[in-house]
């Protein structure tokens, strides 16, 4: 009988929530909470930690009027596989975007077959899908940009040497980045703002 009480509860409290939300004027999340997960691109070769991509890209998306954090998550030569294993770790709970920039070292330096760098891709993101994360790929992170040493940590770059994006380059990335992600942030915000939140109520059943 407790338990049927409780359930019945339960059940009321959802659906107040859920009609409360159809007639209340939505309101944006307190903060959108990204994460960058990748390679060394990601983590930052030959520049401090306030320029590194991810967090020179909070600095953009903060002076546009966004309350978002981007933290860090990237790894020196990590890969797709490797990815899949610190998955969780990587990306907690709570998180809403991921931008995940992969492949490119274990293509150049693992030699890994591109079928195979396109499936653990896939398992990623319908991993995080399946959490509810928006997930962002970056692409082609230093377009342009390898034949300019004004721009490069490396003197140089070539087909077998990676190279990595300075101060300079990485700020020409986050100009790049910002419509993408923008448009997730709204995207997230709307879902934030009007999914009613009543999986968090617990009381417990009256005797």
């Amino acid at each position: 009988m407790g338990a049927s009480r409780f359930l019945y509860r339960n059940r009321a409290i959802c659906s107040v929530v859920a009609v409360t939300a159809l007639f209340s004027t939505p309101t944006a999340l307190a903060e959108v909470r990204i994460v960058a997960v990748g390679d060394s691109s990601i983590r930052g070769v030959g520049v401090s930690a306030n320029q590194t991509y991810p967090a020179q890209l909070e600095a953009a998306l903060r002076a546009r009027g966004y309350e978002v954090t981007v933290t860090n998550q990237g790894m020196n030569s990590d890969t797709a596989t490797w990815v899949l294993q610190r998955l969780d770790s990587a990306v907690p709970p709570g998180t809403n975007i991921v931008i995940l920039k992969i492949g490119e070292h274990e293509r150049k330096v693992n030699h890994a077959s591109l079928d195979t760098v396109i499936a653990n891709k896939r398992t990623i993101r319908e991993r995080l899908s399946a959490k509810g994360v928006e997930v962002y790929t970056l692409v082609n992170m230093e377009q342009g940009m390898t034949s300019r040493g004004d721009l490069l940590v490396e003197s140089y770059c070539s087909p077998l040497i990676a190279c990595h994006l300075n101060e300079a380059g990485l700020a020409i990335v986050v100009r790049r980045t910002p419509p993408a992600i923008e448009a997730l942030i709204r995207k997230v915000e709307k879902q934030g703002a009007w999914r009613p939140q009543c999986w968090h109520q617990t009381f417990p059943p009256r005797h």
